[in-house]
């Protein structure tokens, strides 16, 4: 892991779950075969501070609901709450993210794993 590059990130991701998350991702990128290199941790960075960017927009999510009715004049209308989408979209981000670092089930794709388990020697 590089250690500049850590202290950099962590100048922008303040979030204690953000530091966390960033702390287990980075972990889990050294215990792969290959280890973690420089683009792996700046998306790490990328996956942490999005996770940081997810709380502010879930507490504002839980403060003010997920919309409003709105009204306009003897119009009314229902205007839903803008960090929703952005919400879906920062959780989407993620896992793509994640996906390229190979840490999701998806991104793991195992090779196929021949077994011995002598079918041919069994008679017709």
């Amino acid at each position: 892991m590089n250690t500049g590059m850590k202290k950099e990130h962590w100048e922008r991701i303040t979030d204690p779950t953000a530091r966390r998350m960033y702390g287990r991702l980075i972990d889990a990128c050294e215990r792969r075969p290959g280890g973690i290199t420089d683009a792996d941790q700046m998306i790490v960075a990328d996956v942490a501070y999005a996770e940081q960017i997810k709380g502010v927009l879930q507490k504002d999510i839980a403060e003010r609901g997920v919309g409003k009715e709105v009204r306009n004049g003897r119009q009314t209308y229902w205007q839903d709450n803008k960090s929703l989408a952005q919400l879906r979209g920062f959780v989407e981000s993620q896992r793509k993210l994640l996906n390229e670092l190979r840490l999701t089930p998806n991104g793991r794709k195992a090779a196929s794993v021949e077994l011995d388990d002598d079918f041919d020697s069994f008679p017709d």
